[in-house]
């Protein structure tokens, strides 16, 4: 009896009268075994039920002996099912850094109280709960021992609880201005399991991500185990290879867009020569491919810009794009 109750004894035999019995269950749904465990009682068996599903069965009993064979008895046995119960494990949170919980957690059979009885225990210590749920604010081993106050039967189950957290973390961009640029995620502190995202939907255990496309960038990281997400953003940065200043309205000026303030960003745009033909200081402000008011013919220009990375440090870039008329 494996999965299922039985209203009566797994262990069957009849007086013994020098008669040897056969015992069959003829009926599809048994998936268990008769056996007799004693040599020295042929007329005791004993049954495994194993995966068999709820349901009345007929135990068949054939009596043979020196002068005949015949059936001796039929036996009803009604096969009960037992309470189900799916305990999943599950987590506390707590504070990353002060690892205070945050919120106690229900760990809830989703049974009847009126139709049950509970037992509950955590680590082998019984507890006084006595009601389908509990509510739990430790990590342990719980478990709960269910009875159908109808028929009896009885069944267990557990849950472990651990503790999680949050993630305390920052975010960097590599190769900034680069074609191809690495968005880093460093969790410095945290206990959960953690994965990262940079739009919110699609997730991933690496905490990088090569992009190509400039921009801000929402980065995501959550806990696998439920607890609180965190938000970060990453600017990612890159410049026009050209622009095309005929007053047609569509990439008329050259300009490098998501500068932030905090950069203060400073570039210098000169001829292949070296001559310096416009400084800009000014977020937002571009080229538009004149010098002292007169258009500059098609050509590869070049640019400087000066700039501080997040981490205080300053930091220069160079490269070079294209005019075209």
């Amino acid at each position: 009896m494996s999965n299922y109750g039985v209203d009566r004894s797994e262990n069957l035999g009849l007086g013994t009268s020098g008669s040897v019995y056969n015992w069959i269950i003829k009926d599809s749904r048994f998936v268990g075994k008769i056996l007799k465990p004693y040599n020295d009682r042929t007329n005791e068996i004993s049954i495994e039920w194993k995966d068999t599903p709820p349901g009345d069965y007929l135990l068949e009993v054939n009596e043979k002996n020196d002068y005949c064979t015949g059936l001796s008895q039929i036996l009803l046995i009604k096969i009960l099912p037992l309470p189900f119960v799916n305990l999943p494990d599950q987590y506390l949170c707590v504070d990353p850094v002060t690892n205070q919980l945050l919120n106690p957690i229900l760990i809830d059979t989703k049974l009847s109280n009126e139709l049950y009885k509970f037992k509950w225990k955590c680590d082998g210590v019984t507890l006084p709960d006595i009601d389908s749920g509990i509510i739990v604010s430790k990590i342990g081993t719980y478990t709960v021992e269910i009875t159908d106050q109808l028929t009896g039967c009885v069944t267990n189950d557990s849950s472990v609880v651990g503790k999680s957290s949050s993630a305390i973390a920052s975010v960097k961009v590599n190769s900034i201005f680069f074609d191809i640029q690495d968005i880093i995620i460093s969790v410095t502190n945290g206990i959960g399991n953690y994965e990262f995202s940079i739009d919110g939907i699609n997730f991933q255990d690496a905490p990088s991500f090569s992009v190509s496309k400039s921009g801000i960038y929402q980065v995501v990281i959550r806990d696998k185990n439920g607890c609180n997400q965190i938000f970060l953003t990453a600017n990612v940065i890159k410049y026009p290879k050209f622009f095309t200043p005929n007053e047609d309205g569509f990439n008329d000026i050259w300009k490098i867009d998501d500068l932030l303030p905090s950069m203060n960003p400073k570039i210098s745009i000169f001829d292949r020569y070296g001559k310096l033909l416009k400084k800009i200081n000014t977020i937002g402000e571009g080229w538009d491919g004149k010098y002292n008011g007169i258009d500059l013919f098609s050509d590869d220009y070049w640019f400087l810009i000066e700039y501080t990375n997040t981490d205080g440090s300053p930091a220069v870039f160079r490269s070079h794009f294209s005019l075209k008329r």
